[in-house]
């Protein structure tokens, strides 16, 4: 069998299209195109837009805190992505397949097509569950400051990230 990957994916490669305003008219027009391939994390793609395209935060990770990020990600039949809690509040949509989501506490769902899912500074980890379809899930992305729980602060843990 085929190593899968996100070039792969038979999912169409989404268009992303910003307004701005011409200076000199203070008309409101579409900036040029920007590049919308999907960047390889293992057998996910991931594709992000952030708010201020001049400054883009984190690269395709996470943004600043009060900046925002419109990311896709495709995910491969099987995929993962392993525990970890980011300084955002996140807006998810499911647009095709399913994935699981499962939290620290051992609590699971199946998102299918037009679920949602916010999360606040939750630990949690992501799988495809289908053995042969792509799952593709939009995230809008606030950047935030760190959750407190119980006086506690559960900050930022990234298992890829060297110290997280």
């Amino acid at each position: 069998m085929s190593e899968t990957t996100p070039t792969n994916s038979n999912l169409p490669t989404p268009n992303r299209y910003t307004t701005t305003h011409d200076p000199a008219t203070g008309l409101s027009i579409f900036s040029p195109a920007l590049p919308t391939a999907l960047a390889p994390y293992g057998s996910i793609g991931m594709n992000a837009s952030p708010s201020t395209p001049s400054k883009p935060s984190d690269g395709v990770w996470f943004p600043a805190t009060n900046e925002t990020l419109l990311r896709y990600c495709d995910w491969a039949p099987g995929s993962t992505l392993a525990f970890h809690r980011t300084e955002t509040i996140d807006l998810g949509v499911v647009f095709q397949g399913e994935m699981e989501l499962t939290l620290d506490s051992g609590e699971k769902r199946i998102l299918r097509v037009g679920d949602t899912v916010v999360q606040r500074g939750t630990l949690h980890a992501w799988r495809n569950p289908s053995r042969d379809t792509w799952a593709r899930v939009v995230f809008f992305l606030l950047g935030a400051p760190p959750v407190r729980v119980g006086g506690e602060e559960k900050g930022e843990r990234l298992p890829w990230r060297e110290g997280s």
